[in-house]
């Protein structure tokens, strides 16, 4: 299931003009120096009939080699936790593009796999154990060396600092996804805060960008993260971008509701289930696309009532 992190991963990375900057801090120097740049653009859903994003949810780029002869394509993905899963993932992800993108006659295209990652603990810097060879020692290290693997590039935000994460290359956008990612869900709503009047010169940046993605989209996407992962007031967020940015905001406040709105009624659903046993299909769509209003009178009702219909009885 996709989470904050990943919608604001994907908001900013799927498109090439941001990927481009991280991906030159990420990848080695002759690697970088190899890559015709003006090339780099998001891979298309299919190559030669075959279908190339089998599995695949993160962002997949396709570039071109200075020198002809291969095609280069650079898979990305997230992890918003230690995932000992990642690296067989990828090895997976990697395959399929080798061999689904060539033509009869032509080699099997150059993959380049990058993790960023940004958990609650850094990434192991030796490789993790094998996930599925526990409690099969000893044989368990001599299996493990003979099990399909690959080495991959990996970014993790964890082990940066603020300074570092305003690294040269980067679009704004970009500066400012990486810090929200790596600092907001751990933060109070006060250090939060603290850190958006820090990076206050990114959001204006952000703000007056011609995209894409568009500007004031991003601010409204950063602003709907904020939401997601902080405990800070939708009012104090809303006065902090509305100073930041010298204009009026209009999406914060509409994100809150919104927002609460999505959580009254999966609690509302919960609530019902329990008490009443699983519930029609019309009567869950019904309770996800009602108002404030009527989440909170039904919840009233909850209370009292003897059986479902009698807490939709009187509308």
């Amino acid at each position: 299931m996709a989470t904050p992190h990943d919608a604001l991963f994907h908001f900013t990375f799927r498109h090439s003009r941001h990927a481009a900057g991280w991906l030159r801090t990420v990848m080695p120097a002759a690697l970088v120096a190899a890559i015709d740049w003006a090339t780099l653009r998001e891979a298309p859903d299919k190559v030669h009939g075959q279908t190339l994003r089998l599995l695949i949810t993160d962002n997949l780029f396709e570039v071109a080699l200075l020198r002809a002869g291969h095609r280069l394509f650079v898979l990305t993905e997230h992890k918003s936790y230690v995932d000992r899963e990642a690296p067989g993932q990828i090895l997976r992800y990697s395959v399929h593009i080798g061999h689904s993108t060539r033509a009869d006659g032509e080699p099997p295209a150059l993959v380049v796999p990058i993790l960023l990652c940004h958990g609650e603990t850094p990434w192991p810097e030796s490789e993790p154990p094998h996930p599925h060879l526990q409690g099969l020692d000893p044989e368990a290290a001599v299996l493990a060396t003979l099990q399909p693997g690959m080495r991959m590039l990996i970014d993790d935000l964890k082990r940066c600092t603020e300074p570092e994460l305003r690294r040269a290359g980067l679009t704004p956008l970009a500066q400012l996804t990486f810090l929200c990612l790596r600092f907001l869900r751990e933060w109070t709503a006060v250090e939060a805060l603290a850190g958006l009047d820090r990076w206050s010169d990114l959001l204006s940046a952000v703000d007056r960008d011609e995209g894409p993605p568009l500007g004031r989209e991003a601010v409204a996407t950063i602003g709907w993260y904020c939401l997601h992962v902080t405990k800070i007031p939708a009012e104090d967020l809303h006065v902090t971008f509305e100073r930041i940015l010298k204009r009026p905001e209009e999406t914060i406040m509409s994100t809150a509701e919104k927002l609460r709105r999505e959580g009254s009624a999966r609690l509302l659903v919960r609530l019902l289930t329990k008490r009443f046993g699983p519930l029609p299909t019309e009567t869950a769509a019904r309770i996800h696309s009602a108002t404030i209003a009527e989440l909170d009178r039904w919840g009233e009702r909850l209370l009292d009532a003897r059986t479902l219909a009698e807490v939709f009885a009187a509308d």
